[in-house]
């Protein structure tokens, strides 16, 4: 049987908008890192507003295979203003296909979509990339802000599907709750670009960062506090169920890859960078 959340449980701060940090050409597969913050959303009004303070043109914009209409700005700025809510972290290990999410796991289990008579039902089972070869799943963080200077209507999410963003975002979250014990930590989030070079392969990629003006002594004499806007026990993420045949397009933002090479692999067809780093970049198909 289903299980039943009771009725205090079901109630949850809306989602106003999504902070992003890449953007994808038209006609190209992968997304490309920006060195300033894209918001979107469908409150046109709270684009412009943000536009208004950060600078950047507001645009109409459409998700891949989607029916609702919103708006984005890419602004001028790398580092804004943010509240930062009780539990306003998730981590998850996670696998996504065309039809959505196909897995969710905490590193020990794992909800995964089944087939049962009555339709498709969630199941738990032990971590299944465990028990195979290599690992399907990759870390999401997923932080939701308040922007303190635009008309309150939800939070802002921002979703990392790296590494970098899974091990430090949680770790400083953590910290500045137990510095600050109660109410919205007022922060600054801020962009920063990282390179890495592996088996001869030059990735550039962004990472959000948080941060706090304010020193450890201040913070724990009251300083850097709003009041709280949402109800302190959230609850859990829940795994959307889709069909097996349903498009669901999900586009994880944060540590965008600008792929390229300084040492080109074999097979691959290859032109030279402009801009370097890398030397070369993949050949316009």
């Amino acid at each position: 049987m289903r299980e039943i959340k009771p009725l205090n449980e079901l109630g949850r701060t809306p989602e106003q908008g999504r902070i992003r940090l890449g953007v994808k050409d038209k006609g190209k597969g992968f997304p490309k890192s920006l060195e300033t913050f894209r918001f979107t959303s469908p409150d046109k009004g709270a684009i412009e507003e943000i536009a208004e303070i950060y600078g950047g043109s507001v645009n109409d914009w459409k998700p891949p295979r989607s029916k609702q209409d919103q708006w984005e700005v890419i602004t001028q700025a790398s580092e804004i203003r943010v509240f930062l809510p009780p539990h306003s972290i998730d981590v998850w290990y996670e696998a996504w296909s065309a039809g959505g999410c196909q897995r969710r796991c905490d590193g020990e289990n794992v909800e995964v979509p089944m087939a049962t008579p009555d339709g498709m039902d969630l199941d738990t089972v032990p971590c299944l990339c465990s028990n195979e070869d290599s690992m399907l799943c990759s870390p999401v963080t997923r932080l939701r802000v308040v922007l303190p200077e635009i008309k309150f209507g939800g939070v802002w999410r921002l979703e990392s599907n790296g590494w970098n963003a899974a091990n430090e975002i949680p770790g400083m979250a953590g910290m500045l709750g137990q510095l600050q014990a109660i109410g919205l930590a007022e922060c600054t989030l801020s962009l920063e670009k990282r390179s890495k070079v592996s088996a001869g392969q030059t990735r550039h990629f962004v990472v959000p960062r948080l941060s706090m003006n304010s020193s450890a002594d201040k913070i724990l004499e009251g300083q850097g506090m709003a009041s709280a806007l949402e109800d302190p026990s959230p609850p859990a993420p829940v795994l959307e169920l889709v069909e097996p045949n349903s498009l669901v397009a999900t586009i994880l933002d944060a540590e965008v890859v600008e792929e390229g090479w300084d040492t080109p692999p074999a097979g691959v067809s290859v032109k030279r960078n402009p801009n370097p780093p890398p030397k070369y970049v993949p050949a316009d198909g």
